[in-house]
């Protein structure tokens, strides 16, 4: 049982992400600390991290969100849920604010865009409905098997339930993305669970998606319970190298460059096969791409073109042919 603190949050709230690809809009966490669990979550290696059986609920966020957009002379074009917390965590009290701090936001105009891993419950999608040129989602997901994520992602939607979400979500017009992210090296990344995975979510409406892999913060990795439901998972952990992210996201040990690129091209090709274009996360891949992965939607038009521009591709076309596939 996760115990929910009740606390008043300190305006301004409307504030940006220090993460590089966030740094442009306003992001809001309606809680610190997450009831979904995921074992891999990089915020437990924070110092003020409540732990996973407590979560902070700052219950006045829509209330400083409807004063703050009322005193700003020129309203944000969107905001983004959440850098560090889920907005559809398994508690009516965290969905009841995410709700209605959505709805402020919406009502007056302002995008609204988040990536979750839990249920978007139908009251979610009757607002959405109503401004779905709005509304910006990614839904993560890494696998179908019940039994691995219940393993690594314990109070988090089925992936069923994600796919349903996701159809939902897709069925009154808002624009989804998948986000496979952290693939698991060997485990969630072999060929035949790629193409179960990415079929199903074609199925649902998935055109596009974005994709990591697992890694591991040093102080994350001396602090985080429940670790080894991974690392049992995966192959010589320990010799993983220390990897560089892109600024102002630090590093962590991760599967090497090489590694990485041979992995993404097959990834790209089974998306292409499954009619799904596949973008690599550029804040933890910056020596693979230098375009964006989408996390908060896709960006204005007067800007698409400057980022097509930026594009390195980390797939050799020349190679293609010579992917071997697991």
């Amino acid at each position: 049982m996760v115990e929910i603190v009740r606390r008043k949050r300190k305006p301004p709230i409307l504030t940006p992400s220090t993460i590089p690809c966030l740094r442009q809009l306003p992001t809001i966490n309606v809680t610190w600390g997450c009831t979904l669990g995921c074992v891999y979550c990089y915020i437990q290696g924070y110092a003020n991290y409540p732990g996973r059986d407590r979560i902070v609920l700052y219950e006045n966020t829509a209330e400083l969100v409807r004063e703050e957009l009322a005193r700003k002379r020129k309203k944000p074009r969107r905001v983004y849920f959440s850098s560090s917390s889920d907005a559809f965590q398994n508690a009516p009290e965290v969905q009841d604010v995410s709700l209605e701090t959505m709805r402020v936001l919406l009502e007056a105009g302002v995008e609204v865009a988040f990536l979750t891993k839990g249920i978007v419950g139908e009251r979610f999608i009757e607002l959405f409905a109503r401004t779905p040129h709005l509304t910006f989602a990614q839904v993560g997901i890494t696998t179908l098997q019940d039994s691995l994520s219940a393993k690594i992602e314990p109070n988090a939607a089925s992936p069923s339930q994600r796919l349903s979400g996701i159809a939902s979500l897709t069925g009154v017009g808002v624009s989804v993305a998948a986000r496979l992210d952290p693939l698991i090296p060997g485990v969630t990344d072999t060929t035949e669970s790629l193409v179960t995975l990415l079929s199903a979510l074609r199925r649902a409406g998935i055109g596009d998606a974005a994709a990591s892999y697992l890694f591991l913060r040093p102080q994350f990795a001396s602090r985080a319970p429940g670790l080894e439901a991974i690392t049992g998972l995966c192959r010589n952990v320990d010799a993983w190298p220390y990897q560089r992210f892109l600024d102002g996201c630090g590093g962590g040990r991760m599967i090497s460059t090489s590694e990485r690129r041979s992995r993404f091209e097959l990834l790209q090709t089974l998306g292409k096969e499954a009619g799904i274009a596949i973008s690599a996360c550029r804040c933890k891949n910056p020596e693979l791409t230098s375009v964006g992965c989408g996390i908060a939607g896709p960006p204005p038009r007067n800007e698409r073109a400057s980022e097509e521009q930026a594009l390195l591709p980390f797939v050799d076309p020349a190679r293609d042919q010579g992917i071997a596939r697991k």
